[in-house]
């Protein structure tokens, strides 16, 4: 049986920033039930930690290298735009299969809005929300609004009031067009797939009142890799310093911006409380299955760090994940999970809900999540991932590759412009300590860079491509032909 699918969608929120992932001061009430009524991934991942090429990964189902969208839209001239149009999204797939599709709010992809190309029959975009806006007497635009006064303001702490009202914000908007499509579309026979895109907690966090102060500064403890020296470390980390100028940040100013941070993330618990709750009074609760996710993370001041991209560090790449399945599974509820799982898994995911058989259509390099959110008897060393890869191909001004491996214990980055990163992430976790170089893990960087390569044969990434023309992926691997 096919049954209604809802999946809330953020960009750029953190692993540890819910309450059921540990956060102490964080209130996020709404997610925390969602989270007792499904299954909590520990170790889920992004594929790529910016924007449109972990988004072009949910869609299709496939990693960057395959979709194409290897960078933000419009960057490099927009080079990239065009290559995630040659595949299919999870949409068309359910469309197919008799569901009725409906996307708001934050997109980031080429061709938004056309129905043909990604078979969303009911779509609430960025530019609907500027009509609202409009049709309210409120002239309003983003960057002139909100980024440059808050981004590039004298005390560049990239936070603050928003110029909008709670009701008036995008994330509440975006809330309000998901309870409308729940209810039209719960008046039809056919299932359906509702996408809420929000665009928080992506900075600048321009947070409504009173959200904004919601949370005192001072609660804000340490980050235990603030100190980062980047000793070993490659020379793009310290220069993203100096792209975003927050070098001269003390941990008092990032306090400032990690509790407007916290407000955005409750603010945005409060627009899918009320999401939940028009699914509740429809009386679709029960039989509905519910996924949250980010895109990726956001590094908020970790390692000295901004934003996100050029580093594979935790905050950027481990992501929050839940998803709720129909209350027949009702044995799942309030159980987490600690296989890796990708965000190339949702997907194939949503194809399973709606009983469409993907293999037979188009490969993906994601799974379906029901063998484990069913906790079905496997033998799992064999049936699923004991280790996780993300890759990074540069976004705005720079071309930059990077990929990265991690088990239970390691973490390995290649980085084919630099020097390679090895973190012990048992007795590091805030990956302080770059080991990579060392003699004594001379061994582990041999075990790890072999199980590099295999993952990116396995993933038909040819950056491990051996040909008449290439033979050595700079130190990862050695040729035959060169032995």
């Amino acid at each position: 049986m096919s049954y209604p699918i809802l999946y809330f969608l953020t960009d750029q929120w953190r692993y540890d920033c819910l309450g059921c992932n540990g956060a102490s001061v964080l209130k996020t009430p709404n997610l925390d039930s969602l989270a007792a009524d499904g299954v909590r991934f520990e170790r889920a991942y992004t594929t790529n930690a910016l924007c449109s090429p972990a988004r072009a990964s949910i869609l299709t189902g496939l990693y960057p290298h395959h979709h194409g969208q290897l960078a933000n839209t419009g960057n490099f001239n927009a080079v990239f735009d065009r290559q995630v149009l040659d595949h299919k999204g999870y949409f068309q797939y359910l469309k197919e299969a008799g569901y009725h599709t409906g996307y708001c709010g934050k997109f980031h992809l080429g061709e938004e809005g056309h129905y043909s190309q990604w078979y969303i029959e009911d779509w609430r975009t960025e530019g609907d929300f500027l009509k609202a806006l409009n049709q309210k007497g409120i002239t309003y635009d983003f960057g002139i609004h909100e980024v440059q006064p808050l981004e590039w303001g004298k005390e560049a702490v990239f936070c603050g009031r928003s110029v909008l009202s709670e009701r008036d914000h995008h994330d509440a908007w975006t809330a309000d067009q998901a309870i409308e499509m729940i209810e039209r579309f719960s008046e039809e026979e056919e299932p359906f797939v509702i996408c809420a895109g929000f665009h928080g907690p992506h900075f600048p966090y321009a947070v409504p009142a009173p959200y904004d102060t919601m949370y005192d500064p001072e609660l804000v403890e340490r980050w235990e890799n603030f100190d980062e020296m980047f000793d070993q470390k490659p020379l793009v980390q310290q220069k993203e310093l100096m792209r975003w100028n927050t070098a001269h940040l003390s941990f008092k100013g990032w306090q400032r911006v990690v509790a407007a941070y916290w407000g955005y993330c409750s603010f945005i618990d409060a627009q899918i409380g009320r999401v939940i709750e028009a699914l509740k009074e429809k009386e679709l609760y029960e039989e509905a299955m519910i996924v949250f996710s980010s895109d990726h993370g956001d590094m908020l001041g970790g390692h000295r760090l901004f934003n996100k991209g050029f580093n594979m560090y935790e905050e950027d790449n481990h992501i929050p994940l839940i998803v709720k399945l129909p209350a027949d599974a009702a044995e799942t509820a309030g159980r987490s999970c600690s296989h890796f799982v990708s965000l190339a898994d949702l997907a194939p995911t949503f194809l399973e809900a709606a009983n469409t058989a993907f293999e037979e259509k188009m490969p993906m390099d994601g799974k379906s999540l029901f063998p484990l959110l069913r906790q079905e008897e496997r033998d799992w060393k064999k049936a699923w991932r004991d280790e996780i890869l993300v890759e990074f191909n540069g976004y705005e001004s720079t071309l930059v590759t990077s990929r990265m491996i991690r088990d239970e214990t390691w973490k390995y980055v290649y980085n084919p412009f630099s020097i390679d990163e090895l973190y012990d992430m048992e007795s590091d976790p805030g990956e302080l300590r770059n080991l990579a170089a060392l003699p004594a893990f001379a061994h582990v960087m041999r075990r790890m860079r072999a199980r590099m390569y295999h993952c990116l044969k396995e993933a038909g990434d040819s950056i491990v491509e051996l040909s008449l023309w290439q033979s050595n992926s700079y130190g990862l691997i050695v040729s035959p032909r060169e032995q």
